[in-house]
């Protein structure tokens, strides 16, 4: 699963035990499922294999169940139940079409890219080991430190 740019996962208060959908007021999110930057998701259930779209908003008690895909700027109501293998868009949300098979597919298959492409991150930007922290405080200390 992935969490794009600027998307919040909130909860309820503390203070709320349980949801009127009988589900614990937290924020559970499946596997294969992309959330779209700038989306926000309260205390809400996503399950396996979703496509969340940009800036979409799931409210507390909402179900988004398997193979689901959400088109961008869509808002869940509160205690909405998204059945599995179909699109919805809107304000409130609506009823688009039914999935076909690719379609289903290329959820998994974007969640995979998108996996894969974080991997090539981490290998090129993050350095393996400490020996930068090392240098640093050599060059804090003011000595010169050869590189290569």
């Amino acid at each position: 699963s992935n969490i794009q740019n600027r998307a919040v996962l909130n909860t309820l208060p503390s203070s709320v035990k349980g949801l009127q959908s009988g589900f614990p007021p937290v924020c559970h999110v499946g596997h294969y499922v992309s959330v779209g930057a700038g989306s926000v998701l309260v205390s809400c259930r996503v399950e396996d294999l979703v496509d969340i779209g940009e800036k979409c908003t799931i409210m507390e008690g909402a179900l988004v169940e398997s193979n689901v895909i959400l088109e961008p700027g869509t808002v869940v109501p509160a205690y909405a139940r998204i059945p599995s293998g179909q699109r919805w868009g809107g304000n409130p949300a609506q009823f688009i079409a039914n999935l076909n098979a690719d379609e289903k597919a290329a959820i998994e298959t974007k969640a995979e890219e998108i996996h894969q492409q974080a991997r090539e991150h981490n290998v090129e930007f993050l350095p393996y080991g400490n020996t930068y922290v090392h240098l640093e405080e050599l060059e804090k200390k003011g000595v010169d430190a050869i590189q290569g």
